[in-house]
């Protein structure tokens, strides 16, 4: 979630504006809010992907404000978890912005709070997680959150490798989840894998599995380049690790990467590398509103979402464009 202008301002005493649903608010307006909050163009086209046609449902927002028009918006889309096989719906906070009129008037402190709201049904058990920048993961802190330790990308060297490769979108439909012991994961299938994917999202994604291998795999993945100098961006991968990683080497050949970029280490499925350059880190608040919902025991730890260790994201998780 962006750092809004009135990140760290006002104060949880009556306010002189209102907080409600953005219902019947014209998309428009929510977007010249989002467009200049956050420096770049938002389009109708991506709104629809983002928050009307997830698979898991159309996203809440909710806005801030006073009789001259809108000072702030947020969105909460719904975002099922897993561990262990168990499924509970949960929810991400995503696009907050607010305008020049909230700085120091609490709108974003009041925005998050009224996305939270929602979880205080006693029917509704989950988690609310964001990822955000510094200064915003200290106002969610203000209103509750739990901040756990940063993750971190890293960008190491490849060797090249000239197998055969295969590329094409229908490799999703061979995507399984790994059930990664105890630890909190998307519950991605190839439907929602699909809208993660859309070019509206802003980014090109390709799909890809080695040619002649006889096992089950793939690896979803995008090329950055910077100066003439390209590095190889894998969003997620799946099956066998001697296949990914023959994979990976063969896509960057085919690229010309000369390097590959990835999350890594406690809070994701991969290790540490060893010979790799820090780029970059994700922060993760976290409000668990689970209650009774998750059973607990010696093999579940209580509170394991309020740790990085609690936690296997990657990519599809962590980029920007979520």
């Amino acid at each position: 979630m962006h750092m809004p202008d009135d990140v760290g301002g006002g104060n949880m005493t009556e306010p002189d504006f209102r907080v409600r649903s953005a219902d019947d608010t014209p998309v428009d307006q929510l977007l010249d809010v989002l467009s200049n909050g956050y420096g770049r163009e938002f389009t109708r086209d991506w709104f629809d992907w983002k928050h009307r046609e997830s698979p898991w449902g159309p996203s809440r927002c909710c806005i801030a404000e006073d009789e001259h028009g809108l000072l702030g918006l947020g969105f909460g889309m719904d975002w099922p978890y897993s561990r262990g096989g168990l499924v509970v719906r949960s929810s991400r906070l995503v696009d907050g912005a607010t305008t020049p009129r909230a700085v120091r008037r609490g709108v974003f402190r009041r925005v998050v709070a009224d996305l939270l709201s929602y979880w205080d049904h006693p029917d509704r058990n989950g988690l609310v997680v964001v990822t955000a920048t510094p200064e915003a993961r200290d106002a969610h802190v203000k209103n509750k959150a739990t901040a756990i330790e940063p993750i971190t990308s890293f960008l190491r060297p490849v060797g090249y490798s000239p197998a055969a490769v295969e590329t094409d979108p229908s490799i999703l439909d061979s995507f399984v989840a790994e059930t990664r012991g105890n630890r909190w994961a998307t519950a991605w299938d190839p439907e929602s894998l699909r809208w993660r994917l859309d070019p509206r999202s802003g980014c090109d994604y390709q799909v890809s599995r080695l040619a002649n291998a006889d096992v089950t795999h793939g690896a979803v993945h995008r090329t950055v380049s910077n100066n003439g100098v390209r590095t190889l961006v894998i969003t997620t991968a799946w099956g066998p690790s001697n296949d990914c990683k023959r994979l990976i080497r063969a896509l960057a050949l085919r690229t010309k990467a000369i390097g590959v970029l990835q999350p890594g280490g406690p809070g994701t499925p991969q290790s540490r590398p060893r010979v790799a350059l820090a780029r970059g880190q994700s922060l993760i608040c976290v409000w668990d509103k689970l209650g009774d919902s998750v059973p607990t025991g010696d093999s579940v730890p209580t509170g394991d979402s309020m740790t990085r260790g609690g936690w296997s994201l990657d990519g599809l998780d962590l980029e920007g464009v979520i």
